[in-house]
Order: C-alpha cells, then structure tokens, then sequence
C-alpha cells in the first residue's frame, strides 16, 4: 500500500509539473499614450469644417476611418459613406498587403488646401476593424509580412540590442528559434538589458514593430525548463514507466 501511494504521488506531482505555468513579471516598460489611435474624426466633419484639423495652421495628429478606395503609387482615396478624401501613399510598405475595398484606419496630418484637394499624410495605416494577433513567431512575421502588416501582433524572443534615439527606444528581437530579427520601436520608459527574453505588443506597419508594450517575460515552467533534454517522447516514457510501478505494486498489494 505504501508503494501504491508514493507511485499516486508520483504520477500527481508528474502531471502537475508538466501543465504548470509560472505568472509574468510587471512590465518593464510603460508607455504614456496610445500613438496609434488618437481622436477620430468623421469625413464629414473635415468637409465641414477643414481649417478646424488643419495641419498647415496648427500641427496635429488626428485619426480617420473608411474604405480604402483608390490605392496608386503616390496618392489614394479613402471614403466614408458618401464623403472622400486624398491620402498620401508615397510610403508605400506601410500600405503593403491593402487593397481596394479594405476598411483602413489612419492616424497622421490632415491639411486642407485652398487650391485642390484636401491631403492627409498617415503615420500609421492600421486594418479596421482592428485585428489582433497573440503570439506570433518572429520567422512567420518576416516570412510573411504583408499579411500582418497594418495589424496589432504581440511576439516574444531575445533582446539583442536597445538603442534610445530622440525620445524614442530602437530595438531587435531575434526569435528563439531561428535567430531572425524584428526591428521594434518603442515610445517609452524601458529598464531592460539585451539578452533579456522580452514580450513586445503592438503594431507592426512599414516593416516595423510599434510597440507600446513591452517587458520581461517568463516561459511557463515545465519539466523541459527544469530538465534540460527533456521532451513529449521523454514523457511519455515516464508515464509508462510509472503505469508498470503502478500495476506491480497492486499485484504485489
């Protein structure tokens, strides 16, 4: 019986310690404003009343929404409900993966000419409604970056290297596996020191990496952690071994 008990321990603390996770850090990082997604304002309203939002006049970001409606080289359209307006798509990797029809989300400058048409410059070009994606590999994002390009993804890996330049942290994040790098910006506070496995939350648009969270981050604790070498095949082998302990000390018993 006594046997019996210590294998049911045994197997107990096995299952445990294989689906245990260990709680994240506090953040490393703050940020103090959402760069991404400032005031709205509806086309009709800068018909209304362009010199208000007016870049030229007193410099401003502001955000608008629509459908992607045009989409050349150098200009486009966006349109909401029967109101348009020219956007400038001169950069054009952060409109990479867009396509006419697409509700579209830009945050930049509004000017309003007297002579011709209205301009807004984005910043950033963001898919609406928005679209999140939790962890995602740094090697499928490289791999494939129209298709998470204008679209909020959180990533984990290495933190290569952390560089502050004009108020503004420019980082690489290489993935554990593959050793590819993501270049991050980041528009905060950071304590954190290259070799630091890092999350890192935010837009990735243009190429890069906008983020607006970031910190030290904690794998879950398995016995792969704790054991170097050891894996699903290990497990299994564990399991059956302690399934014959189990089944001798009960004939034993």
């Amino acid at each position: 019986m006594k046997l019996n008990a210590l294998l049911f321990v045994l197997f107990i603390t096995f299952t445990v310690m294989t689906n245990t996770a260990v709680a994240q850090d506090p953040p490393a990082t703050t940020a103090p404003i959402t760069i991404f997604e400032l005031v709205t304002i509806p086309l009709e309203e800068l018909d209304a009343d362009p010199v208000a939002y007016d870049g030229t006049v007193a410099y401003r970001k502001i955000s608008i929404t629509g459908t992607l409606s045009e989409l050349n080289s150098n200009r486009g359209k966006i349109t909401q409900d029967s109101y348009s307006l020219v956007i400038d798509t001169t950069e054009e990797s952060l409109f990479a993966g867009f396509t006419v029809g697409d509700g579209i989300k830009l945050t930049g400058v509004f000017y309003h000419k007297q002579i011709g048409d209205d301009l807004f410059i984005p910043d950033y070009v963001l898919h609406y409604p928005i679209v999140v994606l939790d962890d995602i590999a740094i090697s499928e994002v490289l791999q494939d970056q129209e298709s998470f390009n204008g679209k909020k993804i959180s990533i984990v890996g290495n933190l290569s290297s952390i560089e502050e330049s004009m108020g503004r942290y420019v980082l690489y994040v290489s993935d554990l596996e593959t050793n590819d790098e993501l270049k991050i910006m980041f528009y905060g506070v950071s304590d954190l020191k290259p070799g630091t496995i890092t999350k890192v939350s935010g837009l990735y648009n243009g190429g890069i990496l906008h983020s607006e969270d970031m910190g030290k981050y904690n794998p879950p604790l398995s016995l792969k952690t704790l054991i170097p070498g050891f894996s699903g095949l290990t497990a299994l082998a564990v399991f059956g071994i302690l399934t014959i302990l189990f089944k001798r000390g009960t004939r034993n018993g």
